[in-house]
């Protein structure tokens, strides 16, 4: 779908909206209860998180479906957490959206409490490039492999 670029400041941030899947909308909606409106969030990508975190207030917020309970290693130690559903877009960026993701619920630390989450690996995987470049102050998300992406894995 595309590739998207931007300035680095200080931190690796994605802009991105996140929802209930399609089906928990229509389980709402066959229910007769109201659907969750999407949530514009601020995602600091880690390349050393192995999954995708969204905090708390968010998860109660969408009442997305709880999927099952996992282990998770932070740098103040190991946590319990519950991992449920949800549908991640990234309109902002023009990067292909994730329809049924699992994420992690999981509170951010005081130092980082202006994002709404992490960006982990089990998201960076999906795309065909994430690069960094420090010197330039840039990084850049691809969705699809670009033109030059055969020249660049012959190297």
């Amino acid at each position: 779908m595309g590739k998207y670029t931007v300035a680095v400041d200080d931190h690796l941030i994605l802009h991105a909206r996140v929802g209930v899947t399609p089906g928990q909308e229509r389980d709402f909606r066959s229910t007769g209860q109201s659907v969750p409106t999407q949530v514009p969030i601020r995602l600091l990508i880690d390349t050393g998180s192995k999954r995708t975190t969204i905090i708390p207030g968010i998860a109660r917020h969408l009442r997305a479906d709880i999927g099952r309970s996992a282990r998770l290693v932070t740098p103040s130690g190991t946590v319990t957490t519950d991992l449920f559903w949800v549908r991640l877009e990234f309109p902002e960026a023009g990067l292909v959206a994730f329809p049924e993701i699992l994420v992690a619920r999981l509170p951010m630390p005081a130092a980082l409490s202006q994002f709404h989450g992490l960006l982990g690996r089990d998201l960076l995987r999906r795309f065909e490039s994430f690069e960094y470049e420090g010197r330039r102050g840039c990084y850049s998300l691809r969705d699809r492999p670009g033109v030059l992406t055969w020249f660049r894995r012959w190297l």
